[in-house]
C-alpha cells in the first residue's frame, strides 16, 4: 500500500510539472506573438508616418514647381495610383472628379479669358489634381488608427481625429456625390454633361447637387460628435488604443 501510494504522489508529482510546464511554454509562446504583433505595429507606424510626410511633401511640391517639372510630379503621382490599385483603391471617382474639374475650369477660362488661355487651363486643373492625388492615395493605402497614432506625437488627440476622420471622409464623399448627382438627373435636373455645356446651368449643378452636399455633410459631422461624445472622447487628455490592428 505505501509503494502504491508513493508511486500515485510521483505520478500526481509529474503530472503537475508536466503541466506548469506546458503553461509556461504558451505563456512564452503568447510572449513571442505578442512583441511581434508590436514590432509589427511599430514598422506600421513608421511606414505611416514617412506616407503621411511623404504626401504632405508631394502635395506641397504640384504648387510650388515650375511648369517643365510638373512632369516629374506626374510619373511620381501615377506610381502611387499603381500602387494603391494593390489596395483595391476605386478609381472611377477621382476620375469622374477630374473629368468635373476640367469642364468646370476650362469653362471659365474660355468664358473670361477667351481660347487662348485654354493651355494654362488645363495646367490648372493637373495641379489641382496633384494636390489631391497624395491625399487619396494616403486614405487608400493607410488605416486610420495608424494615422492617429502617428498624428498624437505633434497634435492633441482631437485635431488628430478631426484629420484623420477628415481623411477617411474621401472616399465618402465621393460616393455621396455620385448618389446625388444620380437622383437629382432622374428628377429631371439639368445637370447632365451635355446640359453642363452651357453655363447658366450650373446654377442649377449648385443648387442641386453642391447644397445637399453640404447639408449632409453637416449632418455627419453631427453624428461624429456624438459619437464621440458618447464614448467619453472629450473627458480623457491620454486615450489607451491598442498598440495593433
Amino acid at each position: 500500500m505505501t509503494k502504491k501510494r508513493l508511486q500515485g504522489c510521483s505520478v500526481n508529482h509529474m503530472m503537475k510539472s508536466h503541466k506548469l510546464a506546458s503553461s509556461n511554454d504558451n505563456q512564452a509562446t503568447k510572449g513571442c506573438e505578442y512583441s511581434k504583433m508590436l514590432r509589427q505595429s511599430f514598422k506600421a507606424k513608421c511606414l505611416c508616418a514617412l506616407a503621411m510626410v511623404f504626401s504632405i511633401v508631394l502635395s506641397s511640391s504640384a504648387f510650388l514647381v515650375t511648369t517643365s517639372q510638373l512632369s516629374y510630379i506626374l510619373l511620381i503621382n501615377i506610381a502611387l495610383l499603381i500602387h494603391a490599385r494593390f489596395y483595391k483603391a476605386r478609381l472611377s471617382p477621382l476620375l469622374k472628379l477630374f473629368a468635373i474639374q476640367l469642364v468646370i475650369t476650362v469653362g471659365l477660362y474660355v468664358l473670361f479669358y477667351g481660347s487662348d488661355k485654354v493651355i494654362e487651363a488645363l495646367i490648372v486643373v493637373l495641379r489641382i489634381m496633384l494636390v489631391m492625388l497624395p491625399s487619396w492615395w494616403l486614405a487608400s493605402t493607410q488605416t486610420s488608427h495608424h494615422m492617429s497614432q502617428v498624428l498624437c506625437f505633434i497634435l492633441p488627440s482631437k485635431w488628430a481625429f478631426v484629420i484623420t476622420t477628415s481623411i477617411k471622409l474621401l472616399p465618402y464623399i465621393t460616393q455621396e456625390v455620385r448618389d446625388i448627382y444620380h437622383i437629382q438627373c432622374l428628377r429631371g435636373a439639368r445637370i447632365t454633361p451635355k446640359q453642363l455645356i452651357n453655363p447658366l446651368n450650373w446654377v442649377e449643378l449648385i443648387r442641386c447637387v453642391l447644397f445637399p452636399l453640404l447639408i449632409q455633410l453637416l449632418s455627419l459631422s453631427k453624428h461624429i460628435a456624438k459619437s464621440a461624445q458618447q464614448r467619453h472622447f472629450d473627458r480623457q487628455r491620454h486615450h489607451s488604443h491598442w498598440p495593433f490592428i
